[in-house]
């Protein structure tokens, strides 16, 4: 897969089960995804991942302080 086929892959988006079966699905697709377009989504979803422990974090705090 060229590099202009990477940037017409779909990125990953929705809850994980979402991006799991999208992800299944360009597998069978794609068996050789491009490398630059796995990383984007594990950036992606380490950032989304990252986000949603702060917010967890601020939620304990606050049931801490109450």
């Amino acid at each position: 897969m060229t590099g202009a086929d990477a940037s017409a892959l779909p990125d990953l988006t929705g809850s994980v089960d979402d991006r799991l079966a999208l992800l299944t699905e360009l597998e069978r697709a794609h068996p050789a995804l491009p490398a630059d377009w796995l990383h984007r989504q594990l950036r992606s979803a380490l950032a989304e991942w990252a986000g949603d422990e702060t917010q967890l974090d601020i939620a304990r705090e606050n049931h801490d302080d109450y």
